[in-house]
């Protein structure tokens, strides 16, 4: 069983993906031998209005049964999140995840501390990116930046009863998020080589890691290989590759 807590659907306007619908991304799944992904819409990302996004993840996934989890894409500067946020609970939304490099706020920020404090009354995970594209492959006009660990530890601090999976994160071993309770952290960019990865379990402990692969902006197979030859049993690469993301999503048992 592998739950993916790091997977888009949609348009990228940057670059041709190898899978945009909702089919393709199932492939995908199925290729790599993951059985059930949160999935948010890329295309919100830079939509002027992100909830029209959220209505077309519904669209797209719908037929796929309990394959995709989704997550809502919020912006909190923008105006009427409130109603959006109660209508993606209403339609079966799980969590929310935020991107603040390319909506223009800092985590920090009263607007987005309250997204956050209301999105985790709703017992809806929050799932933050630090980055979607790597900058030194970024197209000239995706100027956003990475997100700093420093923002989403103050964030963390405020909203002390959230529970946030901090994505797409290098060397969170080294940062205060680690002392952290409600924080959450995705392997995909841990680097296994140096150590990084078999740190960051030792200091955080196996229930605050979960699995990611970043499909389709990235391929699955090197966070796969990450579990695999990670020095752990195998009830710790359980807990990583499914069974804290079933907790975090309130999924059934399997």
């Amino acid at each position: 069983m592998i739950i993916d807590l790091n997977a888009y659907v949609g348009h990228w306007p940057f670059r041709r993906l190898p899978a945009r619908t909702a089919d393709e991304v199932v492939r995908l799944m199925d290729r790599a031998g993951i059985d059930v992904a949160a999935v948010s819409s890329i295309s919100s990302t830079l939509y002027t209005d992100p909830h029209d996004g959220n209505l077309e993840l519904l669209e797209e996934t719908r037929r796929h049964g309990e394959r995709f989890v989704p997550l809502a894409v919020l912006n909190p500067k923008y105006p009427g999140w409130e109603d959006d946020l109660g209508e993606c609970v209403e339609l079966g939304f799980r969590g929310v995840r935020l991107y603040p490099q390319y909506h223009s706020y800092l985590l920090a920020e009263d607007e987005c501390v309250r997204l956050v404090s209301k999105a985790t009354e709703l017992n809806l995970v929050i799932s933050i990116p630090v980055r979607l594209r790597d900058g030194r492959g970024r197209h000239w006009m995706d100027a956003a930046r990475d997100v700093g660990l420093e923002e989403v530890e103050t964030l963390a601090t405020k909203v002390p009863s959230s529970r946030i999976v901090l994505l797409e994160s290098r060397r969170a071993e080294n940062s205060g998020l680690v002392k952290l309770a409600n924080v959450y952290f995705e392997i995909s960019r841990a680097v296994t080589i140096v150590g990084e990865l078999s740190r960051l379990l030792s200091l955080v402990g196996a229930s605050r890691l979960v699995f990611g692969s970043g499909i389709p902006l990235k391929y699955a197979l090197p966070a796969l290989l990450k579990i695999k030859n990670l020095q752990e049993p195998e009830d710790v690469k359980e807990m990583i590759l499914w069974r804290n993301g079933q907790v975090l999503l309130g999924l059934g048992a399997s």
